[in-house]
C-alpha cells in the first residue's frame, strides 16, 4: 500500500498552487557546477534497448545490486516492487527508470524537508538519506542522458541538504584540476580535532554522494572522510578517464593545505573503478599516502589489461601498506589476482570475503569497521 500513497502524495504536491512558488528555488538548487569544464552534450533520453537497466526487452537490477541499495539505506521491498512498474528506460512518466526512482527521491525528499520545518533534525536526516539512495538508482549505472544528469543533480541537491544536519556538517572542497576543479565532499567525526583522512572514490556507477552508509562506520572510527567523483564519472564527467592517478593526488594536494586534517596520517580507499585507481595510486610509491585499499580491483599482472604492464607475479611493486579486499566470487578479479596484487606490496594484506560477488557488499557492515581498525593500525606505526 505505500507505493500508490507516495505516487498520489506526490502528485498532489506538484499538481497544488504550492508548486509554482516552489520552483524558483528548487531549480536553483539544481545547479551544483562542476568546474570550469564542460560536460559534454547527452541526448534528452537514453533508449530502452541501449539501457544496460534492460535485457531482452525486461528490466534488470542484479541480485546483488538490490543487496547494495538495502544496504545504502533503500528498502528491499520498496526496490522489488518499483522494478515491477518499469517498462522502459526513457520517459518522464509512469514506468519510466529514471521517473519511478525520482517519484522515490522527490517524495522522501519533501518529508525531509517537512521533517526540517518542525524541527526534528534526525528524522529529516534520515529521509534525505533514503532520498539520496533512490536518486541515485535514477541515474544508475552511469549518466548517458539529460534526464538521467539531472537525476545525479537532485541527488547531489538532497546530499547537500542532509548534510547541512550531519554532526559535523559537510564540507564541500574544491580540489584544481586541469582547467577546473574536482568537486569532493568532506566528512568530519565529531569532537576529534585532526583527524586522519581517507579520501574515497567508487567506481563507475557510484558516485562521491553514494558512501553515506560505510562513512559512519568510518567516522565512528575518527576518521575524516573525503569522497571524489573520478574523472569521467558524475560531476568530473567533463574530462576523460584518469589513467594516471593524476586526479587522486590533485586532491591529495589540496588536503595537505589544511589546518583542520591530520596530513601526516592520509589513506587512499576505492572500489571497484575506484580500486583500480587506488592501485594506480599506490604504484607511484608518494610517501604522502599512508595507506591504501584496493577494494574489489586488481593490478592484473602478467595479463593484457595490467596495471604494471611490465611487471609479473610476485615483483614487489608498492612500498606502503595494502589491502586488497573482495569476494571470491568475482570473475573479473579472480582470487589468483587478488593474491598477486597483494603479494605485490611490501607489506600487504588480502580479506576473502566468504562467497560473496564483486565488491561482496553485504560483508561491508562488518569489514568497514575492521578496515578502519586496519587503516588506524598502519597509519599510527
Amino acid at each position: 500500500m505505500l507505493m500508490p500513497f507516495l505516487r498520489k502524495t506526490f502528485t498532489r504536491a506538484l499538481c497544488g498552487s504550492m508548486a509554482i512558488g516552489l520552483a524558483v528555488p528548487l531549480f536553483a538548487l539544481l545547479a551544483v557546477p562542476a568546474g570550469f569544464a564542460q560536460a559534454p552534450a547527452l541526448p534528452a533520453f537514453q533508449a530502452t534497448d541501449k539501457s544496460p537497466n534492460f535485457k531482452d526487452g525486461k528490466v534488470l537490477l542484479e541480485e546483488r545490486r538490490i543487496r547494495a541499495y538495502s544496504y545504502l539505506g533503500g528498502d528491499e521491498n520498496i526496490i522489488r516492487q518499483t522494478l515491477q512498474r518499469i517498462v522502459r528506460q526513457e520517459g518522464d512518466a509512469p514506468g519510466g527508470w529514471v521517473y519511478e526512482w525520482s517519484v522515490l527521491g522527490k517524495y522522501y525528499e519533501g518529508r525531509g524537508d517537512t521533517l526540517l520545518e518542525t524541527g526534528q533534525r534526525r528524522p529529516a536526516l534520515n529521509a534525505y538519506m533514503t532520498s539520496n539512495v533512490y536518486y541515485a538508482l535514477a541515474w544508475f549505472p552511469r549518466i548517458n542522458s539529460e534526464q538521467e544528469a539531472k537525476a545525479y543533480d537532485a541527488q547531489l541537491r538532497v546530499y547537500q541538504k542532509g548534510g547541512k544536519l550531519f554532526e559535523v556538517p559537510l564540507e564541500l572542497v574544491k580540489a584544481p584540476y586541469k582547467d577546473g576543479y574536482i568537486t569532493t565532499y568532506l566528512h568530519k567525526p565529531f569532537g576529534v580535532a585532526k583527524p586522519p583522512l581517507v579520501i574515497w572514490y567508487g567506481g563507475v556507477d557510484q558516485y562521491k554522494a553514494n558512501h553515506w552508509r560505510p562513512i559512519q562506520d568510518m567516522l565512528a572510527k575518527g576518521f575524516a572522510v573525503a569522497t571524489l567523483d573520478l574523472p569521467a564519472f558524475g560531476e568530473s564527467r567533463q574530462w576523460p578517464p584518469d589513467t594516471k592517478a593524476e586526479a587522486n593526488f590533485a586532491v591529495l594536494d589540496t588536503y595537505m593545505k589544511r589546518e583542520d586534517i591530520d596530513t601526516k596520517r592520509i589513506s587512499f580507499f576505492g572500489q571497484s573503478y575506484g580500486g583500480a585507481a587506488s592501485l594506480r595510486a599506490a604504484l607511484r610509491n608518494d610517501p604522502r599516502v599512508k595507506a591504501i585499499v584496493a577494494m574489489c580491483a586488481g593490478l592484473h599482472l602478467g595479463d593484457k589489461n595490467s596495471l604494471a604492464p611490465e611487471a609479473k607475479p610476485g615483483d614487489k611493486l608498492i612500498n606502503g601498506p595494502l589491502l586488497v579486499a573482495n569476494g571470491t566470487r568475482d570473475t573479473g578479479n579472480p582470487v589468483p589476482d587478488l593474491v598477486s596484487t597483494y603479494q605485490s606490496a611490501k607489506e600487504g594484506d588480502l580479506w576473502l570475503l566468504g562467497r560473496g560477488e564483486h565488491c561482496a557488499v553485504e560483508y561491508w557492515p562488518v569489514m568497514i569497521p575492521q578496515m578502519a581498525d586496519w587503516l588506524k593500525e598502519k597509519i599510527n606505526k
